[in-house]
């Protein structure tokens, strides 16, 4: 496999639950189109997904989601650097999310 591979093969998930861009959706099928191991592979994740989610369809009780979620707390934390070297300036901006689930 190459390096195209690795990263098609990295992306596929994006692809198959519609989290991809229209233009990386165009590249990953493209992709698909020239390399049938790739494309083996993606028809391989695609249909285990489908019977995942066949398979998984119950959802938890409204009461259960609502503990689920009030137990999650995200917190973002924005640092910004700005650094001065001879003729030029950088500033460097990192942006940090900590998840965490009590209980």
């Amino acid at each position: 496999m190459s390096a195209e591979c690795d990263g098609v093969l990295a992306r596929i998930y994006d692809a198959i639950d519609g989290e991809a861009t229209s233009a990386e959706l165009e590249e990953i099928h493209r992709h698909l189109e020239a390399c049938p191991p790739c494309l083996e592979e993606y028809e391989v994740e695609a249909a285990l997904k489908a019977l995942v989610r066949r398979c998984c369809a119950e959802q938890a009780p409204e009461a259960l989601r609502a503990k689920i979620v009030a137990s999650i707390t995200t917190v973002q934390t924005v640092t910004t650097v700005q650094a001065h070297a001879g003729d030029g300036s950088a500033v460097v901006t990192r942006v940090t999310r900590t998840t965490t689930v009590e209980g």
